[in-house]
């Protein structure tokens, strides 16, 4: 082979290697890119797993609270309660107070913006609409909230079989055995016979009215799962003509009233 062309074959495999090379490192470089944008998402979604585990701790402890006012918290005071340190450029939304089945509630959104973000939060209806490509996270007191309306049910539901126990004690400890008397009520309220319940005219919490300490309740049944008193009436509300009755009630943090009665068995 002449010089000229051979000089030329080495030319040619040298710019061919080079190519080869430059091909292998710009691959290398997409995978590293690749790679490092998957640890970064992984991350990231492990932050907002995070964020999100600390936005539900934050909304048991503040139930009786959050939902109080059908206005939204500032997002800013949620964070900080919550304990949860911005990263990324952390955006924090939060709806107005919902309702659903007669149960107040909010949604809170949370999510990492991209550029351009336009990512919202709906505050009338809770409903969340990201940005394509952004990460995001929402949560809902509607479970919690939910759960301590059954709960409080659940204590008032106790309350009336433990007053009704109490009305069948006193009718079965009488020899004459009168179906006549209202024994959810002393016969002289100024006066009360011992083991007769308190004459309570209007609502009152079960501690302060007295009735607690004479039929024995359980401390954990005082108060609806809101740390609100649940009240009690053998007056207002209360049936004083058979079937005789004495009426509960209780009020939610969103101002619902929960009711319910013990009733005399005829």
């Amino acid at each position: 082979m002449p010089r000229g062309e051979s000089g030329y074959a080495v030319l040619a495999m040298v710019a061919t290697m080079v190519t080869i090379a430059a091909t292998i490192v710009v691959g290398w470089a997409s995978v590293a890119t690749r790679v490092q944008s998957d640890g970064l998402a992984q991350v990231q979604q492990a932050y907002l797993d995070e964020v999100r585990a600390a936005l539900l701790g934050w909304y048991a402890r503040e139930l009786p609270q959050v939902d109080r006012r059908p206005e939204p918290p500032e997002p800013a005071i949620v964070l900080r309660e919550a304990g949860i340190a911005p990263r990324w450029g952390l955006r924090l939304a939060t709806s107005e107070r919902l309702d659903r089945d007669g149960i107040a509630y909010r949604v809170l959104a949370a999510w990492l913006p991209l550029e351009g973000d336009a990512s919202a939060l709906d505050p009338a209806t809770g409903r969340f609409t990201p940005s394509s490509g952004a990460r995001w996270t929402t949560v809902s007191g509607f479970d919690l909230q939910a759960g301590a309306m059954a709960e409080t049910r659940a204590r008032l539901d106790r309350l009336v079989r433990q007053l009704e126990s109490a009305y069948r004690a006193r009718l079965l400890s009488d020899p004459s055995r009168d179906a006549t008397v209202n024994r959810f009520r002393a016969v002289r309220c100024a006066a009360p016979a011992s083991g007769e319940l308190p004459c309570i005219d209007d609502y009152a919490a079960l501690d302060t009215s007295g009735l607690a300490a004479v039929v024995g309740l359980d401390g954990l049944l005082l108060s609806n799962a809101w740390g609100a008193p649940i009240e009690a009436s053998n007056g207002a509300d209360a049936s004083l003509v058979m079937p005789f009755s004495m009426a509960l009630r209780t009020t939610t943090p969103w101002g619902v009233r929960v009711s319910l009665f013990a009733v005399a068995a005829p």
